[in-house]
Protein backbone atom coordinates (compact mmCIF):
# COMPACT_ATOMS: atom_id res chain seq x y z
CA UNK A 1 0.00 0.00 0.00
CA UNK A 2 2.28 2.47 1.00
CA UNK A 3 5.04 1.09 -2.31
CA UNK A 4 1.18 1.76 -4.12
CA UNK A 5 0.47 4.99 -2.12
CA UNK A 6 4.09 5.87 -2.35
CA UNK A 7 4.19 5.06 -5.87
CA UNK A 8 0.53 6.43 -6.31
CA UNK A 9 1.63 9.91 -4.63
CA UNK A 10 4.48 9.49 -6.66
CA UNK A 11 2.21 9.75 -9.79
CA UNK A 12 0.12 11.97 -8.12
CA UNK A 13 2.91 14.18 -7.25
CA UNK A 14 4.91 13.81 -10.95
CA UNK A 15 0.56 14.10 -12.60
CA UNK A 16 0.42 17.39 -10.82
CA UNK A 17 4.12 18.52 -11.69
CA UNK A 18 4.03 17.49 -15.30
CA UNK A 19 0.32 19.47 -15.44
CA UNK A 20 2.53 22.47 -13.75
CA UNK A 21 4.67 22.86 -15.93
CA UNK A 22 2.04 22.24 -18.70
CA UNK A 23 0.16 25.30 -17.50
CA UNK A 24 3.29 27.73 -16.75
CA UNK A 25 4.11 26.67 -20.27
CA UNK A 26 0.42 27.75 -21.50
CA UNK A 27 0.67 30.64 -19.30
CA UNK A 28 4.01 31.88 -20.61
CA UNK A 29 3.36 31.45 -24.23
CA UNK A 30 -0.38 33.02 -23.57
CA UNK A 31 1.91 35.98 -21.94
CA UNK A 32 4.08 35.89 -24.50
CA UNK A 33 1.45 36.26 -27.18
CA UNK A 34 -0.48 38.44 -25.50
CA UNK A 35 2.45 40.76 -25.07
CA UNK A 36 3.00 40.42 -28.68
CA UNK A 37 -0.07 40.98 -29.79
CA UNK A 38 -0.41 44.02 -27.80
CA UNK A 39 2.90 44.96 -29.09
CA UNK A 40 1.86 44.79 -32.64
CA UNK A 41 -1.72 46.16 -31.90
CA UNK A 42 -0.21 49.34 -30.30
CA UNK A 43 2.46 49.27 -32.70
CA UNK A 44 0.28 48.94 -35.85
CA UNK A 45 -1.96 51.93 -33.64
CA UNK A 46 1.33 54.05 -34.02
CA UNK A 47 2.32 53.13 -37.19
CA UNK A 48 -1.40 53.87 -38.12
CA UNK A 49 -1.28 57.24 -36.55
CA UNK A 50 2.11 58.18 -37.81
CA UNK A 51 1.20 57.34 -41.18
CA UNK A 52 -2.00 59.82 -40.81
CA UNK A 53 0.30 62.30 -39.70
CA UNK A 54 2.12 62.46 -42.63
CA UNK A 55 -0.52 62.57 -45.16
CA UNK A 56 -2.97 66.01 -45.74
CA UNK A 57 -6.29 64.86 -47.15
CA UNK A 58 -8.19 67.59 -49.15
CA UNK A 59 -11.56 66.47 -49.91
CA UNK A 60 -12.98 67.14 -53.54
CA UNK A 61 -15.65 66.68 -55.39
CA UNK A 62 -14.46 64.99 -58.85
CA UNK A 63 -12.56 62.16 -59.73
CA UNK A 64 -8.70 63.00 -60.83
CA UNK A 65 -8.41 60.49 -63.11
CA UNK A 66 -4.90 60.04 -62.10
CA UNK A 67 -4.50 57.20 -64.42
CA UNK A 68 -5.18 59.08 -67.34
CA UNK A 69 -3.91 63.01 -66.41
CA UNK A 70 -2.06 63.75 -69.61
CA UNK A 71 -1.20 67.34 -69.66
CA UNK A 72 -2.18 67.87 -72.94
CA UNK A 73 -5.56 66.60 -72.31
CA UNK A 74 -8.88 67.74 -70.41
CA UNK A 75 -8.91 64.42 -68.42
CA UNK A 76 -8.71 64.70 -64.84
CA UNK A 77 -9.20 68.06 -62.45
CA UNK A 78 -7.24 71.31 -63.00
CA UNK A 79 -5.68 70.93 -59.65
CA UNK A 80 -3.63 67.86 -60.52
CA UNK A 81 -3.01 68.72 -63.74
CA UNK A 82 -1.41 72.09 -62.01
CA UNK A 83 0.47 70.15 -58.76
CA UNK A 84 2.07 68.11 -61.68
CA UNK A 85 2.66 69.68 -64.42
CA UNK A 86 4.57 72.95 -64.36
CA UNK A 87 3.56 75.91 -67.11
CA UNK A 88 6.04 77.63 -69.19
CA UNK A 89 5.03 80.96 -67.80
CA UNK A 90 2.62 82.02 -64.93
CA UNK A 91 -0.63 84.29 -65.04
CA UNK A 92 0.18 87.07 -61.99
CA UNK A 93 -3.73 88.31 -61.88
CA UNK A 94 -4.90 91.54 -63.55
CA UNK A 95 -3.67 90.52 -66.88
CA UNK A 96 0.30 90.06 -66.34
CA UNK A 97 2.42 87.35 -66.92
CA UNK A 98 5.24 85.99 -65.22
CA UNK A 99 8.21 83.60 -65.59
CA UNK A 100 7.98 79.76 -64.95
CA UNK A 101 9.58 77.40 -66.69
CA UNK A 102 10.91 79.96 -69.19
CA UNK A 103 13.07 82.73 -67.55
CA UNK A 104 12.02 85.10 -69.84
CA UNK A 105 10.71 85.29 -73.75
CA UNK A 106 10.57 87.84 -76.40
CA UNK A 107 7.34 88.37 -78.85
CA UNK A 108 7.96 90.07 -82.05
CA UNK A 109 6.15 93.38 -83.10
CA UNK A 110 3.39 91.74 -85.22
CA UNK A 111 2.56 88.87 -82.73
CA UNK A 112 3.63 86.23 -84.89
CA UNK A 113 6.53 85.08 -83.42
CA UNK A 114 7.04 83.60 -79.91
CA UNK A 115 10.81 82.97 -78.63
CA UNK A 116 11.17 81.52 -75.37
CA UNK A 117 14.28 80.83 -73.17
CA UNK A 118 14.36 77.83 -70.69
CA UNK A 119 15.49 78.22 -67.35
CA UNK A 120 18.70 75.21 -67.06
CA UNK A 121 18.96 72.65 -64.49
CA UNK A 122 15.18 71.80 -64.19
CA UNK A 123 14.41 68.15 -64.02
CA UNK A 124 10.98 65.78 -64.14
CA UNK A 125 10.27 63.60 -61.45
CA UNK A 126 11.79 61.05 -63.15
CA UNK A 127 15.41 62.78 -63.42
CA UNK A 128 15.24 62.84 -67.14
CA UNK A 129 15.98 66.95 -68.36
CA UNK A 130 13.74 70.02 -68.78
CA UNK A 131 14.46 70.99 -72.08
CA UNK A 132 13.60 72.53 -75.79
CA UNK A 133 12.91 69.13 -77.01
CA UNK A 134 10.29 67.99 -74.48
CA UNK A 135 8.45 71.40 -74.69
CA UNK A 136 8.41 71.19 -78.39
CA UNK A 137 6.90 67.36 -77.88
CA UNK A 138 4.42 68.76 -75.44
CA UNK A 139 3.09 71.25 -77.97
CA UNK A 140 2.86 69.83 -80.80
CA UNK A 141 1.17 66.97 -79.06
CA UNK A 142 -1.55 68.89 -77.50
CA UNK A 143 -1.75 71.34 -80.50
CA UNK A 144 -2.20 67.76 -82.61
CA UNK A 145 -5.46 67.24 -80.84
CA UNK A 146 -8.52 67.40 -82.09
CA UNK A 147 -10.54 68.68 -78.32
CA UNK A 148 -7.53 71.87 -78.61
CA UNK A 149 -8.83 73.01 -82.28
CA UNK A 150 -10.52 75.85 -81.03
CA UNK A 151 -7.55 77.10 -79.02
CA UNK A 152 -5.97 79.94 -80.86
CA UNK A 153 -2.21 78.01 -80.33
CA UNK A 154 -3.78 75.37 -81.94
CA UNK A 155 -5.96 77.13 -84.66
CA UNK A 156 -2.81 79.64 -85.99
CA UNK A 157 0.72 77.65 -84.60
CA UNK A 158 2.74 77.57 -88.32
CA UNK A 159 5.36 75.67 -86.37
CA UNK A 160 7.70 75.01 -83.60
CA UNK A 161 11.79 74.81 -83.51
CA UNK A 162 14.13 74.28 -80.90
CA UNK A 163 17.21 75.83 -82.12
CA UNK A 164 19.47 74.68 -78.99
CA UNK A 165 18.52 72.68 -75.79
CA UNK A 166 17.09 75.99 -73.81
CA UNK A 167 15.19 78.05 -76.91
CA UNK A 168 11.80 77.42 -78.21
CA UNK A 169 10.31 79.47 -81.15
CA UNK A 170 6.68 79.42 -82.32
CA UNK A 171 5.61 80.48 -85.45
CA UNK A 172 2.20 81.53 -85.84
CA UNK A 173 0.12 82.02 -89.33
CA UNK A 174 -1.32 85.18 -87.96
CA UNK A 175 -1.21 87.75 -85.16
CA UNK A 176 -1.93 85.17 -82.03
CA UNK A 177 -2.82 87.65 -78.64
CA UNK A 178 -3.61 84.59 -76.23
CA UNK A 179 -0.51 82.29 -76.21
CA UNK A 180 0.89 83.26 -72.94
CA UNK A 181 -2.53 83.72 -71.71
CA UNK A 182 -2.98 80.19 -72.76
CA UNK A 183 0.16 78.81 -72.06
CA UNK A 184 -0.05 80.10 -68.51
CA UNK A 185 -3.59 77.84 -67.76
CA UNK A 186 -3.95 74.66 -66.07
CA UNK A 187 -4.34 72.39 -69.05
CA UNK A 188 -3.79 71.67 -72.12
CA UNK A 189 -0.44 72.83 -72.84
CA UNK A 190 1.55 72.49 -69.53
CA UNK A 191 5.04 70.55 -70.11
CA UNK A 192 5.18 66.60 -69.50
CA UNK A 193 8.22 63.98 -70.31
CA UNK A 194 8.71 62.26 -73.71
CA UNK A 195 8.89 59.72 -71.19
CA UNK A 196 5.33 59.84 -70.35
CA UNK A 197 4.04 58.14 -73.55
CA UNK A 198 5.12 54.66 -75.18
CA UNK A 199 7.22 54.84 -77.66
CA UNK A 200 9.09 57.32 -75.60
CA UNK A 201 8.70 60.82 -77.14
CA UNK A 202 6.14 59.82 -79.79
CA UNK A 203 3.98 63.01 -79.89
CA UNK A 204 0.91 60.38 -81.38
CA UNK A 205 2.36 57.44 -78.49
CA UNK A 206 0.28 56.27 -75.57
CA UNK A 207 0.17 58.29 -72.32
CA UNK A 208 1.59 55.77 -69.58
CA UNK A 209 2.66 57.94 -66.54
CA UNK A 210 2.33 61.50 -65.67
CA UNK A 211 6.01 62.97 -65.40
CA UNK A 212 5.95 66.66 -64.91
CA UNK A 213 8.35 69.10 -63.32
CA UNK A 214 5.64 70.58 -60.43
CA UNK A 215 5.58 69.80 -57.16
CA UNK A 216 3.87 66.12 -56.92
CA UNK A 217 4.08 63.19 -58.81
CA UNK A 218 0.84 60.45 -58.47
CA UNK A 219 1.72 57.71 -56.64
CA UNK A 220 -1.61 55.82 -56.16
CA UNK A 221 -4.91 56.04 -57.60
CA UNK A 222 -8.10 54.52 -56.98
CA UNK A 223 -11.23 55.87 -59.11
CA UNK A 224 -13.78 57.61 -57.56
CA UNK A 225 -12.31 57.12 -54.05
CA UNK A 226 -8.73 58.71 -53.49
CA UNK A 227 -5.07 60.09 -55.11
CA UNK A 228 -2.24 60.05 -53.91
CA UNK A 229 0.57 62.26 -54.33
CA UNK A 230 3.90 62.38 -53.11
CA UNK A 231 6.67 65.07 -53.34
CA UNK A 232 8.81 65.27 -56.37
CA UNK A 233 11.96 65.54 -55.25
CA UNK A 234 13.36 66.89 -58.07
CA UNK A 235 10.99 69.67 -57.67
CA UNK A 236 13.19 73.14 -58.51
CA UNK A 237 11.11 76.03 -57.77
CA UNK A 238 10.96 75.63 -53.41
CA UNK A 239 12.04 72.64 -50.63
CA UNK A 240 9.67 69.44 -51.16
CA UNK A 241 7.07 68.50 -49.25
CA UNK A 242 7.38 65.68 -46.01
CA UNK A 243 3.75 64.98 -46.45
CA UNK A 244 1.75 62.99 -49.52
CA UNK A 245 -1.33 64.64 -50.50
CA UNK A 246 -4.65 62.88 -50.90
CA UNK A 247 -7.14 64.11 -52.90
CA UNK A 248 -10.19 62.18 -51.46
CA UNK A 249 -13.54 61.87 -53.67
CA UNK A 250 -16.30 63.02 -51.53
CA UNK A 251 -19.34 64.29 -53.68
CA UNK A 252 -21.88 65.87 -51.48
CA UNK A 253 -21.28 68.74 -49.95
CA UNK A 254 -22.44 67.86 -46.45
CA UNK A 255 -20.58 64.68 -46.21
CA UNK A 256 -17.85 67.02 -47.06
CA UNK A 257 -18.72 69.01 -43.71
CA UNK A 258 -19.40 66.09 -41.52
CA UNK A 259 -15.58 64.81 -42.75
CA UNK A 260 -13.95 68.13 -41.74
CA UNK A 261 -15.60 67.44 -38.20
CA UNK A 262 -14.46 63.73 -37.81
CA UNK A 263 -10.94 64.26 -39.19
CA UNK A 264 -11.24 62.26 -42.22
CA UNK A 265 -10.03 65.47 -44.32
CA UNK A 266 -7.90 67.93 -43.12
CA UNK A 267 -8.89 70.69 -45.92
CA UNK A 268 -11.95 71.43 -48.31
CA UNK A 269 -13.34 74.30 -49.46
CA UNK A 270 -12.61 76.07 -53.16
CA UNK A 271 -14.69 75.26 -56.22
CA UNK A 272 -12.35 71.71 -55.84
CA UNK A 273 -14.71 70.88 -52.79
CA UNK A 274 -17.45 73.97 -51.69
CA UNK A 275 -18.34 73.79 -48.52
CA UNK A 276 -21.66 74.90 -48.18
CA UNK A 277 -22.55 78.87 -47.46
CA UNK A 278 -24.96 77.95 -44.52
CA UNK A 279 -22.55 74.94 -43.09
CA UNK A 280 -19.60 77.80 -42.79
CA UNK A 281 -20.81 79.11 -39.09
CA UNK A 282 -19.90 75.61 -37.90
CA UNK A 283 -16.27 76.09 -38.17
CA UNK A 284 -16.04 80.04 -37.79
CA UNK A 285 -14.23 81.06 -34.64
CA UNK A 286 -13.74 77.67 -33.14
CA UNK A 287 -10.32 76.72 -31.71
CA UNK A 288 -10.12 73.58 -33.68
CA UNK A 289 -10.52 75.05 -37.55
CA UNK A 290 -9.36 77.91 -39.54
CA UNK A 291 -11.67 79.60 -42.34
CA UNK A 292 -9.31 80.97 -45.13
CA UNK A 293 -10.82 83.30 -47.25
CA UNK A 294 -9.22 84.53 -50.57
CA UNK A 295 -9.92 86.59 -53.63
CA UNK A 296 -11.94 85.16 -56.67
CA UNK A 297 -12.12 86.08 -60.27
CA UNK A 298 -15.35 84.12 -60.87
CA UNK A 299 -19.12 85.51 -60.97
CA UNK A 300 -21.93 83.25 -61.17
CA UNK A 301 -24.51 84.51 -63.33
CA UNK A 302 -27.59 83.36 -65.19
CA UNK A 303 -27.45 82.01 -68.66
CA UNK A 304 -30.72 82.94 -71.08
CA UNK A 305 -31.54 80.38 -73.84
CA UNK A 306 -32.49 82.85 -77.01
CA UNK A 307 -34.45 80.52 -78.26
CA UNK A 308 -37.09 80.70 -75.53
CA UNK A 309 -39.97 83.05 -77.03
CA UNK A 310 -39.90 85.23 -73.46
CA UNK A 311 -36.49 85.66 -73.49
CA UNK A 312 -35.27 86.66 -77.41
CA UNK A 313 -37.54 89.97 -75.83
CA UNK A 314 -34.63 92.29 -75.21
CA UNK A 315 -37.61 93.70 -72.56
CA UNK A 316 -37.73 90.86 -70.43
CA UNK A 317 -34.24 90.33 -70.14
CA UNK A 318 -33.57 93.98 -69.14
CA UNK A 319 -36.57 93.33 -66.77
CA UNK A 320 -34.92 90.38 -64.45
CA UNK A 321 -31.86 92.08 -64.58
CA UNK A 322 -33.92 95.37 -62.72
CA UNK A 323 -35.49 93.18 -60.76
CA UNK A 324 -32.57 91.44 -59.52
CA UNK A 325 -31.91 91.99 -56.15
CA UNK A 326 -28.19 91.25 -55.76
CA UNK A 327 -27.92 92.45 -52.04
CA UNK A 328 -29.74 89.15 -50.96
CA UNK A 329 -27.77 86.24 -51.70
CA UNK A 330 -25.07 85.02 -49.48
CA UNK A 331 -26.44 87.50 -46.97
CA UNK A 332 -24.84 90.72 -49.43
CA UNK A 333 -21.44 88.93 -48.66
CA UNK A 334 -20.45 89.88 -52.20
CA UNK A 335 -18.81 92.95 -53.46
CA UNK A 336 -21.89 95.17 -55.27
CA UNK A 337 -22.93 93.65 -58.78
CA UNK A 338 -21.63 96.03 -61.22
CA UNK A 339 -21.83 93.70 -64.78
CA UNK A 340 -20.45 90.08 -65.51
CA UNK A 341 -16.90 90.90 -64.20
CA UNK A 342 -15.42 91.12 -60.99
CA UNK A 343 -13.39 94.72 -60.65
CA UNK A 344 -10.09 92.28 -61.22
CA UNK A 345 -10.59 90.71 -63.84
CA UNK A 346 -8.25 92.03 -66.96
CA UNK A 347 -9.63 94.94 -69.45
CA UNK A 348 -12.18 96.02 -66.82
CA UNK A 349 -11.95 99.53 -65.25
CA UNK A 350 -13.95 101.55 -62.48
CA UNK A 351 -16.22 102.77 -65.55
CA UNK A 352 -16.28 100.78 -68.85
CA UNK A 353 -19.16 97.77 -67.37
CA UNK A 354 -22.72 99.62 -67.16
CA UNK A 355 -25.09 97.58 -65.12
CA UNK A 356 -28.65 97.51 -63.53
CA UNK A 357 -29.28 98.87 -60.56
CA UNK A 358 -31.95 97.14 -58.38
CA UNK A 359 -35.48 98.77 -60.00
CA UNK A 360 -38.71 96.45 -59.50
CA UNK A 361 -40.72 99.31 -61.05
CA UNK A 362 -38.48 99.54 -63.92
CA UNK A 363 -38.09 95.91 -64.14
CA UNK A 364 -42.79 95.81 -64.35
CA UNK A 365 -42.52 98.64 -67.19
CA UNK A 366 -40.02 96.60 -69.26
CA UNK A 367 -42.80 93.26 -69.07
CA UNK A 368 -45.84 95.49 -69.61
CA UNK A 369 -44.04 97.38 -72.33
CA UNK A 370 -44.27 94.29 -74.49
CA UNK A 371 -47.49 93.86 -73.91
CA UNK A 372 -48.12 91.94 -71.10
CA UNK A 373 -50.76 92.19 -68.14
CA UNK A 374 -51.19 92.10 -64.83
CA UNK A 375 -52.71 88.63 -63.61
CA UNK A 376 -54.33 89.98 -60.24
CA UNK A 377 -55.44 86.37 -58.98
CA UNK A 378 -52.15 84.71 -60.21
CA UNK A 379 -50.22 87.57 -59.38
CA UNK A 380 -47.80 87.41 -62.30
CA UNK A 381 -48.23 88.87 -65.74
CA UNK A 382 -49.69 87.05 -68.58
CA UNK A 383 -50.11 87.48 -72.51
CA UNK A 384 -52.30 85.27 -74.71
CA UNK A 385 -53.18 83.31 -71.90
CA UNK A 386 -49.98 82.63 -70.74
CA UNK A 387 -48.36 82.82 -67.80
CA UNK A 388 -44.43 84.48 -67.50
CA UNK A 389 -42.87 81.48 -66.32
CA UNK A 390 -39.13 80.18 -66.94
CA UNK A 391 -37.27 76.87 -66.02
CA UNK A 392 -34.18 77.75 -64.09
CA UNK A 393 -31.69 74.73 -63.96
CA UNK A 394 -28.95 74.56 -61.36
CA UNK A 395 -26.23 71.80 -60.00
CA UNK A 396 -25.25 71.74 -56.53
CA UNK A 397 -22.85 69.04 -56.13
CA UNK A 398 -19.75 71.81 -57.00
CA UNK A 399 -21.84 74.55 -56.09
CA UNK A 400 -24.00 73.77 -53.20
CA UNK A 401 -24.86 77.55 -52.49
CA UNK A 402 -26.43 77.73 -55.96
CA UNK A 403 -29.53 75.91 -54.36
CA UNK A 404 -30.34 79.05 -51.63
CA UNK A 405 -29.23 81.64 -54.61
CA UNK A 406 -31.66 79.96 -57.19
CA UNK A 407 -34.46 80.37 -54.57
CA UNK A 408 -33.34 83.80 -54.07
CA UNK A 409 -33.65 84.86 -57.70
CA UNK A 410 -37.10 82.41 -57.77
CA UNK A 411 -38.28 85.13 -54.95
CA UNK A 412 -36.76 88.44 -56.43
CA UNK A 413 -38.74 87.18 -59.88
CA UNK A 414 -42.15 86.51 -57.95
CA UNK A 415 -42.29 90.18 -56.77
CA UNK A 416 -42.07 91.51 -60.51
CA UNK A 417 -44.53 88.54 -61.78
CA UNK A 418 -42.40 85.80 -63.15
CA UNK A 419 -42.74 82.63 -62.16
CA UNK A 420 -39.24 80.57 -62.15
CA UNK A 421 -39.30 76.96 -61.91
CA UNK A 422 -36.13 75.47 -60.77
CA UNK A 423 -34.48 72.30 -61.02
CA UNK A 424 -31.73 70.96 -59.82
CA UNK A 425 -29.83 68.10 -61.51
CA UNK A 426 -27.08 66.11 -61.43
CA UNK A 427 -23.56 66.84 -62.17
CA UNK A 428 -23.06 65.37 -65.48
CA UNK A 429 -26.50 65.76 -66.33
CA UNK A 430 -25.88 69.48 -65.83
CA UNK A 431 -23.21 69.58 -68.04
CA UNK A 432 -24.90 68.11 -70.97
CA UNK A 433 -27.67 70.24 -70.49
CA UNK A 434 -25.48 73.75 -71.30
CA UNK A 435 -23.42 71.92 -73.61
CA UNK A 436 -25.89 69.81 -75.99
CA UNK A 437 -29.19 69.36 -75.14
CA UNK A 438 -30.09 73.09 -74.12
CA UNK A 439 -33.01 72.42 -72.36
CA UNK A 440 -33.46 74.96 -70.04
CA UNK A 441 -34.81 78.75 -69.89
CA UNK A 442 -32.32 79.94 -67.73
CA UNK A 443 -29.34 77.76 -66.38
CA UNK A 444 -27.03 79.16 -63.35
CA UNK A 445 -22.98 79.39 -64.28
CA UNK A 446 -19.72 80.97 -63.07
CA UNK A 447 -17.50 82.39 -65.38
CA UNK A 448 -14.24 81.11 -65.68
CA UNK A 449 -11.23 82.51 -64.16
CA UNK A 450 -7.74 84.01 -64.25
CA UNK A 451 -6.53 84.56 -67.75
CA UNK A 452 -9.21 82.62 -69.34
CA UNK A 453 -11.10 86.40 -68.49
CA UNK A 454 -12.34 87.96 -70.41
CA UNK A 455 -11.79 86.99 -74.21
CA UNK A 456 -11.37 82.81 -73.70
CA UNK A 457 -14.67 82.41 -71.62
CA UNK A 458 -16.51 85.06 -74.16
CA UNK A 459 -15.04 83.77 -76.83
CA UNK A 460 -15.69 80.25 -75.80
CA UNK A 461 -19.08 81.09 -74.58
CA UNK A 462 -20.65 83.62 -76.48
CA UNK A 463 -19.18 83.71 -79.77
CA UNK A 464 -20.82 82.35 -82.74
CA UNK A 465 -19.46 81.79 -86.38
CA UNK A 466 -21.66 81.10 -89.42
CA UNK A 467 -21.92 77.45 -88.78
CA UNK A 468 -21.57 77.45 -85.09
CA UNK A 469 -24.01 79.47 -82.38
CA UNK A 470 -22.70 81.03 -79.47
CA UNK A 471 -23.30 78.51 -76.46
CA UNK A 472 -24.47 81.10 -74.05
CA UNK A 473 -25.68 83.86 -76.95
CA UNK A 474 -25.65 84.75 -80.25
CA UNK A 475 -24.91 88.33 -81.35
CA UNK A 476 -23.12 89.37 -84.33
CA UNK A 477 -21.62 92.76 -83.40
CA UNK A 478 -20.47 91.19 -80.17
CA UNK A 479 -18.85 88.33 -82.49
CA UNK A 480 -17.07 90.80 -84.65
CA UNK A 481 -15.71 92.56 -81.68
CA UNK A 482 -14.20 89.72 -80.48
CA UNK A 483 -12.28 88.69 -83.91
CA UNK A 484 -10.92 92.08 -83.93
CA UNK A 485 -9.62 91.60 -80.33
CA UNK A 486 -8.08 88.33 -81.96
CA UNK A 487 -6.03 90.21 -84.38
CA UNK A 488 -4.77 93.43 -82.19
CA UNK A 489 -1.15 93.14 -80.25
CA UNK A 490 -1.43 96.86 -78.55
CA UNK A 491 -2.81 96.65 -75.23
CA UNK A 492 -4.55 100.48 -75.85
CA UNK A 493 -6.39 99.31 -78.35
CA UNK A 494 -7.60 96.04 -76.96
CA UNK A 495 -9.26 98.10 -73.97
CA UNK A 496 -11.13 100.12 -76.85
CA UNK A 497 -12.68 96.81 -77.88
CA UNK A 498 -13.28 95.46 -74.20
CA UNK A 499 -14.80 98.70 -73.76
CA UNK A 500 -17.57 97.98 -76.55
CA UNK A 501 -17.88 94.67 -75.50
CA UNK A 502 -19.02 95.27 -72.28
CA UNK A 503 -21.30 98.30 -73.38
CA UNK A 504 -22.50 95.98 -75.98
CA UNK A 505 -23.36 92.98 -73.33
CA UNK A 506 -25.59 95.22 -71.27
CA UNK A 507 -27.07 96.83 -74.04
CA UNK A 508 -28.84 93.42 -74.80
CA UNK A 509 -29.20 92.25 -71.62
CA UNK A 510 -27.19 88.78 -72.34
CA UNK A 511 -26.95 87.81 -69.24
CA UNK A 512 -28.18 88.15 -65.33
CA UNK A 513 -25.77 88.81 -63.22
CA UNK A 514 -25.56 87.49 -59.58
CA UNK A 515 -23.01 87.16 -57.30
CA UNK A 516 -19.15 87.68 -57.41
CA UNK A 517 -17.76 84.57 -55.90
CA UNK A 518 -14.66 84.55 -53.03
CA UNK A 519 -12.43 81.40 -52.60
CA UNK A 520 -13.42 79.87 -49.42
CA UNK A 521 -11.24 76.95 -47.65
CA UNK A 522 -11.93 75.31 -43.98
CA UNK A 523 -9.01 73.09 -42.43
CA UNK A 524 -7.93 72.00 -39.39
CA UNK A 525 -5.87 74.18 -37.17
CA UNK A 526 -3.02 71.66 -36.83
CA UNK A 527 -2.61 72.22 -40.61
CA UNK A 528 -0.67 75.32 -41.03
CA UNK A 529 1.33 76.62 -44.11
CA UNK A 530 -1.78 77.54 -45.95
CA UNK A 531 -0.93 79.98 -48.64
CA UNK A 532 -3.14 80.91 -52.05
CA UNK A 533 -1.80 80.33 -55.29
CA UNK A 534 -1.92 82.90 -58.15
CA UNK A 535 -4.60 81.22 -60.02
CA UNK A 536 -7.83 79.14 -59.39
CA UNK A 537 -7.28 76.50 -60.96
CA UNK A 538 -4.50 75.80 -58.90
CA UNK A 539 -5.45 77.12 -55.47
CA UNK A 540 -3.09 76.27 -52.95
CA UNK A 541 0.36 75.98 -52.76
CA UNK A 542 -0.01 72.11 -51.34
CA UNK A 543 3.70 71.85 -51.00
CA UNK A 544 3.77 74.49 -48.15
CA UNK A 545 1.27 72.61 -45.88
CA UNK A 546 2.35 70.56 -42.76
CA UNK A 547 1.13 69.74 -39.26
CA UNK A 548 1.83 70.95 -36.23
CA UNK A 549 -0.10 69.61 -33.24
CA UNK A 550 -1.92 72.24 -31.10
Amino acid sequence: MQQFNHKHRRREVGGVGMYSRYCFSVVVVLTFLLIMGCSQTKSSTSSTVQEANKQIVVAVTQDTEGDKLDATTYNGTRQTHAAVYDALVEYEGEGKIAPSLAESWEVSDNGKTYRFHLRKQIKFSDGSPLNSAAVKFSLERATSREENAGLEISRLLKKIEAPDDNTVVLTFKETATQVLYELSQARPFRIMSPNSVIPVGDVNGTFDKAIGTGPWKIDSYHQGVETVLVANEHYWLEKPSEYSLVFKVITDPQARVLALQSGEADLAGGELGNIPAESLSVFQNKDKYVVETGTSTMSYFLVINQNNAFLSDKNIRQAMNYGNDTNKYADGSSDPIKGLFQKNVAFVTDDNQPFYPYHPEKAKQRIEASGYKWNEKKQLYERDGQILQLRLVIQTEEYPEWKEMAEIFQDNMKQIGIQINIVNKERAAYYDTLWSSKDYDLLMYRTYTDAQLPYRFLSSLFYSSPSTPGVAYQDRPLSDLLDQIASTVLAEKQQALFDQVFLRMHEEAMSVPIYYAKQTFVHSRELVGFTFNAIEDDPVKWHRLKKEAQ
